[in-house]
């Protein structure tokens, strides 16, 4: 009984810890000796998601009008006051225990695009059906409060769904800053009959969206397209054109791959031949994004106002992608921040989609992020054809790494983004192009 009771403590313990999931709103798992999670803190989240689940604007506002006047009635039983809250208590009451018996018992499924660019708007589609025997008034869907950087404009409101009825509804959504979202749990709520308490039932869909960042489609890039030799190059494209191309048969000689061995011939001529290939020339790009950013101020951090800089900056990767991606280009996407990405993607390989996705969740680092560059991942930069750096400052070490990438070879294309269209700061190189951040969110940014 004790081990029962025990293992009963410790699920709600972890059930607490993880947080209203249902909101979207996730914290840091619950890990002893690997950080702290304040209770009171995990309290209030949950006292905020019970009652955005649950209470409607006037039914938030009468409760607390009635534990306000309760505790005013607690000091006399003279003042009259006592009378209204039983009242507000008793409506309370009432409109409680009729949305539960009236409560709407429907399937719903929401059907919301998995990315969308920032800035822009989609439709979310509804399907309602309700198979219970009892009529759904007043229901509103997805009433939970998105995150932050969405906005769902005119939520979708159905005013009756008889038995048996299917109904489809819409609604906008608004994506004002580029991240991965999880979103609230889709949601069937009614709070008839008085509009102070919400009943309902969770629905399906799809609860991540990635708003990648918007950019402005290039027209051209100065970038030689030379070939060099890659080894391995078979592995780092599926197109057949331009990677191990068959040369033709010779004689087996001691050391040669037996898979490579030509059957046919060998029957022919009575002595084993082997397939000869070309070695791997590819035209291979390395897109590398500074995510190097000053120290936030607290209530920076608490804020988190648009940093115009480092969001042009994923912008016109985006945008590079996007141009070297619809050409034979291998691209190599290198982003440090407080996570490194390292991403292989074009000539069928990989969909923009994907260096899109990860451009979404990039984030700033507040200390040197070419320092979480490896000397092996630097290595393998030099060994690319070209490069692009997006900088979003100068130093020593971009200069060092500048000149380490074409003393080997790679042709170098540099830009430095800066907040506002000023002079070219002291020491920068002649060959390093200076764009303003305004210029490319505007989209004013069309060759590089």
């Amino acid at each position: 009984m004790a081990k029962r009771v025990f293992q009963l403590l410790r699920r709600l313990k972890n059930w607490f810890y993880a947080g209203p999931v249902f909101l979207g709103i996730e914290p840091y798992p619950y890990r002893r000796g690997r950080g702290y999670q304040s209770p009171t803190v995990l309290g209030a989240l949950w006292l905020y998601a019970w009652s955005a689940r649950h209470f409607t604007a006037p039914g938030l506002l009468l409760f607390l009008s009635t534990g306000l006047a309760m505790l005013y009635a607690m000091f006399s039983l003279l003042m009259p006051i006592h009378l209204l809250a039983f009242v507000l208590t008793g409506v309370a009451m009432v409109d409680f225990l009729a949305g539960l018996v009236l409560a709407p018992r429907l399937r719903a499924r929401r059907e919301i695009p998995e990315r969308m660019a920032c800035g822009a708007q989609q439709t979310i589609h509804y399907r309602v059906g309700n198979p219970a025997h009892l009529t759904a008034r007043d229901v509103v869907l997805d009433p939970l409060p998105y995150p932050l950087g969405l906005h769902l404009q005119n939520r979708a409101v159905l005013q009756t769904v008889r038995p048996g009825e299917t109904c489809q509804a819409t609604a906008v959504i608004h994506a004002r800053r580029r991240g991965r979202y999880h979103l609230p749990v889709m949601r069937t709520d009614s709070a008839f009959p008085f509009q102070l308490w919400r009943w309902g039932r969770n629905g399906e869909g799809n609860r991540s969206l990635v708003v990648y960042p918007a950019f402005a489609p290039l027209i051209s890039i100065n970038l030689p397209s030379g070939m060099r030799y890659q080894a391995g190059g078979i592995a780092l494209s599926s197109q057949v054109g331009q990677s191990m191309e068959f040369l033709g048969c010779r004689e087996f000689r001691p050391g040669d791959d037996l898979r490579r061995l030509h059957w046919r011939s060998w029957a022919r001529l009575g002595v084993p031949v082997v397939r000869e290939y070309r070695e791997e020339y590819l035209c291979r790009t390395a897109l590398i994004v500074d995510t190097a950013r000053p120290a936030p101020y607290l209530w920076d951090e608490i804020l988190r106002p648009t940093d115009p800089p480092l969001e042009a900056a994923v912008s016109l990767a985006a945008a590079v992608a996007d141009y070297l991606a619809n050409r034979d280009f291998v691209v190599d996407l290198f982003a440090a921040g407080p996570d490194v990405y390292r991403f292989r993607g074009g000539r069928s390989l990989g969909f923009l989609e994907n260096i899109l996705d990860i451009l979404a969740c990039v984030k700033p680092h507040y200390r040197e992020p070419f320092a979480e560059f490896s000397d092996e991942v630097v290595r393998e930069v030099a060994q690319i054809s070209s490069a692009v750096f997006l900088l979003l400052k100068w130093n020593d070490c971009r200069r060092e790494l500048i000149d380490r990438m074409t003393a080997a070879g790679v042709s170098v294309r540099a830009y430095l983004i800066v907040a506002k269209p000023t002079a070219r700061p002291a020491g920068l190189p002649g060959h390093i192009q200076v764009l303003a951040a305004t210029d490319v969110l505007a989209g004013k940014v069309g060759t590089l």
